[in-house]
């Protein structure tokens, strides 16, 4: 859970940004937020629907709580973490396989498995981000 500000309302849609990247953990680096990672490098936002669960519509410069579940977080460590995992070690039990230039052959079969998996990953994270809830922050610590 964390606080966000509601940057913009458009469409049905809210674009969102965390007051503090840092409340999250994902990178406990002040100012970097893991939200870049799938946003493709722009500035850490996200979309949600621009009504809140309880009927409330966002407005921009508005103040809200975005909390994410622990099934949705377990789901995206899966989807980000596992495509190139399997990468690669597909790619090195392939170059094991097929004798593709001995250690070394076996080597940059597991890396390009690795960096496939990762394309994966970063495709299917973007087609399926987590599920966020927004909330209207009522002032009160989260």
């Amino acid at each position: 859970e964390t606080r966000a500000r509601v940057l913009t309302v458009r469409d049905g849609r809210a674009h969102i940004a965390c007051d503090n990247h840092a409340d999250c953990g994902a990178c406990g680096r002040a100012g970097r937020c893991a939200l870049k990672w799938f946003s493709g490098g722009a500035d850490a936002t996200l979309e949600v629907p621009a009504r809140t669960v309880d009927q409330v519509l966002l407005v921009p410069g508005q103040a809200v709580t975005i909390a994410v579940g622990d099934g949705e977080v377990l789901r995206a460590a899966a989807t980000v973490y596992l495509p190139p995992l399997a990468g690669l070690l597909l790619g090195a039990a392939a170059g094991t396989a097929f004798g593709v230039a001995g250690e070394v052959g076996t080597l940059l079969m597991a890396t390009a498995g690795g960096l496939a998996g990762w394309g994966v990953a970063r495709i299917w994270s973007r087609r399926r981000p987590p599920v966020v809830s927004v909330m209207p922050f009522d002032g009160e610590a989260a």
